[in-house]
């Protein structure tokens, strides 16, 4: 059943697209392709990936993060996924992801896929993070035994590569610098983003500095967590906002909590300076019902608090239908889950795409990666050349020695 990339790009004119239907992807499925529904969950791999680099943002920092790269299989197929599981945590033990993994061990594919969706709704108290980590993963083995590329199975048509986002994340103006300029060398200065501290003076110093390093060319994007909490009045948080696009920043995450009126008042008030909602957009089988037209230009789809693939396509779909643009964002993902999303947002047609491996945090997952379906230009864009699943081919015994925990649930 195994196929070569050149056998299953050669194929790819005969596949059907599906949109609102997987989670139950039999209308995608050949004929008999019920069969591949019943293949059964036999393995589940669990490998504890630590970064210990520290990230700073508005409402705190990490000094390290543990990630778990999942890896599930049935039979000699298999599907990758990422989870950032815990910060700040070295002696972290993945015991609430055993146990919700455990259930999944010996169901079949569709049986598994019933389970997933039946938490993927309104109200939900499970984690978002297992429901969108399981999602991946599901989704990758599903596109693997049908010959199919996950994408595809998502009903997304993109082919264009899209512009990697290189993120800034401190508030050390000296760091920042350097940051900067890493992403001169690394060919992603072209669109820089940067998280702001709800303080209009360190803000503005860290935009100074960045355009001081990128020059007037880049785009410039900050993330402010809705961190600017001290307004009066929208007049008051436009005056903040002005003065920041008046020294070069081109858009805006999440400037303050808003409602969705407020929203609206407020991009209509700032003109040019580009909106950017990121909460309202959470869950996205939530965030369906909850944008309005007008509340921002670009709308973030960040990944861990999706809940759902299926539920994110039919989301960026929304924010075309009022006429915005889709940004894919980052959990500060590291591994398996930005291929992933890279192909998402490439699917999407977004205009950037946050979610790209990093050189330092992703350095040892990179020496365990053999190949992938997607890949960074010589311009810092990412492409993609479709491949079953999400294509994605590592060195699992490298993987498991240069990981903190292994668990096979």
């Amino acid at each position: 059943m195994k196929t070569n990339r050149r056998d299953f790009i050669k194929s790819m004119s005969a596949l059907c697209i599906v949109g609102a239907t997987y989670p139950l992807l039999s209308a995608c499925v050949p004929k008999n392709g019920n069969e591949y529904l019943n293949e059964k969950i036999t393995k589940i791999e669990i490998f504890r990936y630590d970064i210990n680099i520290p990230r700073y943002f508005s409402w705190g920092t990490w000094h390290n993060r543990q990630h778990l790269f999942i890896k599930i299989s049935t039979g000699d197929f298999y599907g990758w996924t990422e989870t950032p599981a815990s910060k700040n945590n070295p002696d972290f033990k993945p015991t609430a992801w055993v146990k919700y993994l455990e259930q999944f061990k010996g169901l079949t594919l569709g049986e598994a896929q019933k389970l997933l969706a039946s938490e993927q709704v309104l109200g939900s108290k499970r984690s978002l993070k297992m429901l969108e980590s399981l999602d991946m993963a599901l989704l990758d083995v599903l596109g693997r035994l049908q010959n199919k590329s996950a994408v595809e199975l998502l009903g997304l048509t993109g082919t264009n590569p899209v512009p990697g986002l290189y993120c800034i994340l401190d508030k050390d103006e000296k760091k920042v610098r350097e940051e900067a300029e890493k992403s001169i060398e690394q060919n992603l200065a072209h669109h820089m983003k940067f998280k702001m501290y709800g303080d209009e003076k360190v803000d503005m110093k860290l935009l100074k500095t960045i355009r001081d390093v990128l020059g007037d060319e880049a785009v410039v994007i900050s993330d402010v967590n809705k961190g600017y909490k001290k307004w009066k009045s929208l007049d008051e948080l436009k005056g903040i906002l002005d003065r920041f696009s008046a020294n070069g920043l081109n858009a805006i995450e999440d400037p303050a909590h808003l409602k969705p009126k407020q929203w609206i008042q407020l991009q209509e008030m700032v003109g040019d300076l580009n909106l950017i909602p990121d909460a309202p957009m959470r869950p996205a089988w939530k965030g369906i019902n909850t944008i309005q037209k007008g509340m921002g230009h670009i709308y973030n789809l960040h990944p861990s608090t999706m809940g759902s693939l299926t539920h994110t396509a039919k989301l960026a779909h929304k924010v075309k239908e009022i006429d915005a643009k889709v940004m894919i964002g980052d959990d500060s993902l590291v591994g398996p889950a930005c291929s992933a999303w890279q192909q998402i947002a490439i699917g999407v047609g977004a205009t950037w795409v946050e979610a790209i491996e990093k050189k330092e945090d992703s350095k040892i997952y990179l020496e365990c990666l053999q190949s992938a379906a997607t890949n960074k230009e010589p311009n810092g864009y990412y492409s993609f050349k479709p491949a079953p699943g999400f294509g994605l081919e590592i060195d699992t015994d490298r993987l498991k020695k240069v990981s903190e925990l292994y668990i096979e649930v």
